[in-house]
């Protein structure tokens, strides 16, 4: 490789790179067991058109580039009017379709959506359900994932029935993520960075480079998990 076609290359694959990271942001995040066929396709036709970007000739790389930022404005653009428009919803995703109501297998609609037996079997033992009659609802939703609601007798029993009532499990906030104490999350649940280092010290822990990770558990409790001294003493001989 010449000298000229490795800094072209280095700049069109940098440039693609940076060009990604930005336009799927703005895209959006869904991760990938949950897009839609059509997400799923746009999202192979992006990757296509940064390839060609990649690969072009210097005097088509600009060609290219627009390409990709015209098929992404033009997704983001259809990602907007399905939010707002139901109808066009269903028109580019589709809808959940019943496959088995009270235990009965609904071979019409599985007809419609070319979805046979064997994928209907396997996507239930997926859920550890091995007998279609224990289904009172199967929805095929438009993600290609399979939701099963059994019927009553065969659902799991639940400390609600027992007349058991537990608080509600509360949403965990980091304080320390890799040594480095979280001061915003601090404020938002009203502590000090007084107060975590007087938690630190009742479990004997004077410096907080020494903990991966501290924070408000969802059941309200703080945790606090040490790093191995093996690693911190590994730190300290780097510094």
């Amino acid at each position: 490789m010449e000298w000229q076609e490795f800094i072209r290359d280095t700049w069109q694959t940098t440039l693609v790179f940076l060009g990604l990271l930005v336009l799927t942001r703005v895209l959006g995040k869904t991760q990938v067991g949950q897009l839609t066929y059509y997400e799923y396709i746009s999202g192979i036709t992006i990757g296509s058109l940064a390839a060609n970007i990649a690969a072009a000739d210097a005097d088509k790389v600009w060609n290219h580039y627009y390409d990709l930022i015209l098929f992404v404005a033009l997704t983001y653009a259809v990602s907007l009017i399905t939010v707002k428009s139901r109808p066009l919803r269903k028109l580019i995703d589709g809808s959940p379709t019943i496959v088995i109501e009270n235990g009965k297998i609904i071979e019409e609609n599985m007809g419609h959506l070319r979805y046979d037996l064997d994928e209907l079997h396997g996507q239930l033992r997926e859920q550890g359900v091995l007998d279609p009659a224990e289904v009172q609802y199967a929805i095929l939703e438009t993600t290609g994932k399979l939701s099963v609601i059994k019927k009553t007798d065969n659902q799991p029993v639940t400390k609600s029935d027992f007349n058991i009532h537990l608080p509600d499990p509360v949403f965990p906030v980091e304080f320390i993520m890799d040594g480095v104490v979280i001061e915003h999350n601090l404020r938002k649940k009203h502590r000090s960075q007084a107060w975590l280092e007087e938690e630190l010290a009742k479990q004997d822990i004077t410096d907080i480079s020494e903990v991966t990770y501290a924070g408000i558990d969802s059941k309200g409790q703080l945790f606090i998990n040490r790093k191995t001294p093996s690693n911190y003493s590994k730190k300290n001989s780097d510094n």
